[in-house]
């Protein structure tokens, strides 16, 4: 009795190789479109992320600026002043009633007290958009090792210009020592300076109220317009995070 044997289909060395092939195709095209994905979802949540700093030191910064109190006196207590550091940027120090980040260290400053706003450095070279707290009345320059308090580590970038009252226009230096600005226009960068993720800059001008009653006791009438809360863009020098900002 014979036997009829059927040869049994195979998969050549060939077909093989392309199966191979076609299967890496897939596996990298796949990784590809989650590896995109993800990389989206880590931007949209690091803005996300800013937008809420954004919110809490822009508001922090609006009810300090609001509640600028301004005498008019020889000894110039009360005067406002900003600083530029060229590697840091603006520091930005003027008197006010606001209770706003006042740690339970400074409350000898309760009340009235004159705070400066800037960028710093740690120890270790990395940069913070901080604030340090004197009492008001303080005539003396203060003592270099005071402490700063950090108000953000996520900020790499902070400019300050300060709106005159009678000709409405926006200065980069302040040599008023009778006036208070009208406004303040504060530009911050939030993100790290890091190479990766490019930080997010927002400007935001507040109104000072003090300037228009400063105004009216020198007999003088101010250009006022209500730019609260106005959100524009400026572009500002960065300080760089990478390797701990050192250069």
């Amino acid at each position: 009795m014979t036997r009829n044997f059927q040869p049994r289909a195979a998969f050549t060395f060939l077909e093989l190789m392309l199966a191979v092939t076609l299967l890496g195709l897939v596996m990298a095209a796949v990784f590809s479109i989650w590896s995109a994905g993800l990389s989206g979802w880590k931007r949209t949540a690091g803005v996300s992320d800013n937008l809420q700093r954004d919110r809490i030191i822009m508001g922090t910064l609006a009810d300090l600026t609001k509640s600028i109190v301004f005498v008019n006196n020889a000894e110039g207590l009360y005067n406002v002043t900003l600083d530029r550091d060229p590697q840091l940027g603006d520091t930005v120090s003027f008197v006010t009633a606001s209770t706003a980040v006042l740690p339970v260290t400074d409350t000898v400053a309760a009340g009235m007290r004159r705070v400066m706003i800037g960028m710093q450095r740690n120890e270790q070279g990395r940069a913070f958009l901080g604030i340090l707290n004197r009492p008001a009345l303080l005539q003396s320059e203060g003592d270099e090792n005071e402490p700063w308090h950090v108000l953000s580590w996520d900020v790499s970038g902070f400019a300050v210009r300060l709106r005159h009252p009678r000709e409405a226009t926006m200065k980069e230096t302040w040599d008023e020592p009778n006036l208070p600005p009208s406004a303040i226009e504060y530009t911050i960068a939030f993100g790290v300076n890091d190479g990766r993720v490019p930080p997010v800059v927002v400007t935001r001008t507040i109104e000072t109220p003090v300037a228009q009653y400063a105004m009216q006791l020198l007999g003088l009438a101010t250009t006022q317009r209500n730019t609260t809360n106005t959100v524009s863009r400026r572009d500002i020098d960065l300080a760089d995070d990478r390797d701990g900002g050192s250069e």
